[in-house]
């Protein structure tokens, strides 16, 4: 779980939802124990940060209920988080132990930088103030009154203007005048009586040319302390202010002109080209025009007003699909296609995220893109929030393309992501990235597999249009039976330019029979390349649950079903089993259909059924069987209730006086059928 102080309190899930707040109590006692993480805080003291005034008598008990529903709370949103809430001797505790605090990680960075400043590299030190400053959304616990512990907060206010002053310190000892002085001269108009910024202030608008206004602040900012506290400015503001009247302008041209000489950098340094790592493009990519347009508009230039706010927002778009359905092909050719718009470069990683190998941590491809963008690689930091920060620096008033390929979820995703307003970052995977979509605004972009006409076109581009022409009605059987998935009608075609003299007849027939077709849709010594392997990475990644309820889905004798039938297949309770649904369509290995039904493609059912009947025993498939014939001959009642003539619109349905869906006769019939006829074994 993740905890916000740094402005107003936040709780957020692991999965990027935010946990709502349940009162004002509740959020002093979060307060308290947060600013105070990871230490022990009697029961008493927390009495006297939830209530304002006099407690009342009953204030120990409503504590301890408080931390209960707190508990509670954050077990129900996140089951698989580790504890956070601990009764410790005469209070409670909150545990930092797989959970992170923004402040906890501010004051991290912080450190980071420091030693960063004082071992001479003062622009890693910007890089890592500014990381730290970017935690803050606010004071800290804004909105939020918290008396008892009004001193930690107001530390951390005190520690964010500090680093606020070293890091422009530092900026213009760098000779970076001219962009400090918006900033400070915002800093000033906020906290008016705190004189290092003042003084800063001066400096900037005398580096940048401007020494009339740096002694004009000098005098607003002496003549407000003496009006408000009766004092003069101090001796190092007064020896600025004296610097400045005895100096002449400083000229603006040379913006760096302060900056002491440093020595040249290598040759090789000079002349980094920017990175062009995206794998080549697929001469026999097809169709998905659609899907282009829907790429293209992240192209909107941020200040391109006319294409309106969503649109110039929208830097980050997340391609989800079933495996082998061309999410990797559809973003490398899209990203060929739109290369020369980002001139500084192309990054490209291969995360890992559904491999035989473990899924790339994010420091890993942190230190790869650092390497790529000219940052040596002793100088990269080896802790991942730190890595993160400076890559977001290199690519600040970049325009640069990321391509993020075969995510595991948003968590892997996110440190990868650039800041910049230029950059534009294209995400694949084979589950929905919803927590990229809520905490980071990416577009959702969902593939399906290939329209018939497209998976035809692409057939006819591998093995040669004269062969799909001369056996049209096999070429659309091929296509048939490879589900007009891609990876299938990519291995079919290989197979098939492999055999010049096999008729596409006979390759159809092998295909058309279920029992070896996904045999059939492999690569002789090329695992890789097989739809099985494709489908086991997706399966192995399932929980527990999701895996036995997909197996069961196999046996169902149609091609659709409904949630309730889906619950009494698994023996479950409904409100069990939807959560179950949703996280295989999440997974893309079911499709939604209307009112709560759910598809099971037939390449995915025919892979679900071999897992079925290896790791499925006969007595439960039988016993599922019976549970789902059993519900559908409840729920249709009974024959009579068929139409004479039934409507054009729904051929084969029955209709019960008291049902409140259809029920299709079709998979009525079929599953008792199977009920009654339980699979070979059984």
């Amino acid at each position: 779980m993740e905890f916000r102080i740094l402005g107003s309190l936040e709780v957020w899930t692991g999965d990027g939802r935010r946990i709502p707040s349940e009162g004002s109590r509740q959020e002093r006692l979060l307060a308290a124990l947060l600013l105070n993480a990871d230490s022990s805080v009697p029961v008493a003291r927390l009495v006297d940060t939830v209530w304002d005034e006099r407690p009342p008598a009953t204030a120990t008990r409503q504590v301890r209920n408080l931390a209960g529903v707190l508990r509670r709370r954050f077990a129900e949103a996140d089951p698989d988080a580790p504890p956070v809430l601990l009764t410790d001797g005469r209070g409670y505790r909150i545990t930092l132990t797989g959970h992170r605090l923004d402040a906890r990680d501010f004051t991290d960075r912080l450190a980071v930088a420091r030693a960063e400043a004082a071992a001479g590299r003062a622009p890693e030190a910007v890089d890592g103030l500014r990381s730290a400053l970017a935690l803050w959304r606010g004071p800290a616990l804004d909105g939020l009154a918290v008396d008892a512990d009004a001193p930690g907060a107001v530390a951390l206010d005190e520690q964010r203007l500090t680093a606020w002053e070293e890091c422009l310190d530092l900026e213009l000892a760098l000779g970076r005048h001219r962009t400090a002085v918006p900033e400070l001269t915002a800093l000033v108009a906020d906290h008016p009586l705190r004189e290092r910024f003042t003084g800063q202030l001066m400096r900037a608008l005398h580096g940048s040319g401007r020494t009339p206004e740096g002694l004009a602040a000098y005098r607003r900012f002496a003549e407000r302390l003496a009006d408000e506290l009766g004092l003069d400015p101090g001796p190092e503001l007064r020896a600025l202010h004296l610097e400045l009247l005895a100096t002449e302008p400083v000229p603006a041209a040379p913006p760096r002109a302060e900056e002491p000489p440093a020595p040249a950098p290598p040759a090789q340094a000079q002349v980094q080209a920017p990175p062009a790592q995206l794998p080549p493009a697929l001469a026999t990519f097809v169709g998905r025009d659609t899907e282009l347009r829907a790429l293209d508009a992240l192209l909107t230039d941020p200040a391109d007003q006319e294409a309106g706010p969503a649109a110039a927002a929208c830097a980050v778009c997340a391609v989800s699909g079933p495996a082998g359905v061309g999410k990797t092909t559809l973003a490398v050719d899209w990203a060929h296609r739109v290369r020369d718009r980002f001139p500084d470069g192309q990054l490209y990683a291969d995360l890992h995220g559904y491999s035989v190998d473990a899924p790339l941590a994010p420091r890993t491809v942190l230190a790869r893109f650092l390497r790529a963008l000219g940052v040596p690689g002793d100088r990269i930091p080896a802790a991942a929030d730190e890595a993160a920060a400076l890559y977001r620096s290199r690519l600040a008033d970049r325009r640069l393309l990321v391509i993020l390929d075969n995510a595991r979820d948003a968590e892997q995703v996110r440190p990868l992501l650039p800041g910049a307003p230029g950059c534009r970052t294209v995400v694949t995977s084979r589950t929905r990235l919803d927590g990229l979509t809520v905490r980071n605004g990416a577009r959702p972009l969902v593939l399906d597999v290939l329209p018939a006409h497209q998976a035809l076109e692409l057939l006819a581009r591998m093995v040669g249009e004269h062969r799909t022409r001369a056996e049209p009605r096999a070429a659309a059987e091929l296509a048939d039976a490879c589900g007009r998935l891609p990876l299938a009608l990519a291995v079919t075609a290989s197979r098939l330019a492999a055999s010049p003299d096999r008729s596409l007849t006979d390759h159809a027939a092998e295909l058309l029979d279920t029992e070896h077709r996904l045999s059939a849709l492999q690569i002789e010594g090329d695992d890789t390349s097989a739809v099985r392997a494709a489908f086991d990475l997706s399966y192995r990644s399932l929980p527990g649950e999701a895996r036995d309820l997909l197996r069961l889905l196999a046996l169902v004798p149609a091609v659709g079903i409904g949630a309730d039938a889906a619950a009494a297949l698994a023996g479950a309770p409904p409100a069990a089993v939807r959560p179950v649904l949703d996280r295989l369509a999440a997974a893309h290995l079911l499709t939604p259909e209307d009112r709560d039904h759910y598809r099971l493609n037939d390449l995915l059912r025919l892979y679900a059924a071999e897992r079925c009947s290896v790791e499925t025993s006969a007595a439960e498939r039988r016993a599922a069987l019976v549970r789902l014939g059993s519900w559908y001959l409840h729920r249709g009642h009974s024959p009579a209730f068929l139409p004479t003539h039934p409507a054009a619109d729904h051929p084969a349905r029955l209709y019960g006086l008291h049902l409140d869906e259809w029920v299709e006769v079709d998979r009525l019939a079929a599953a008792a059928a199977a009920a009654a006829d339980p699979p070979p074994g059984g």
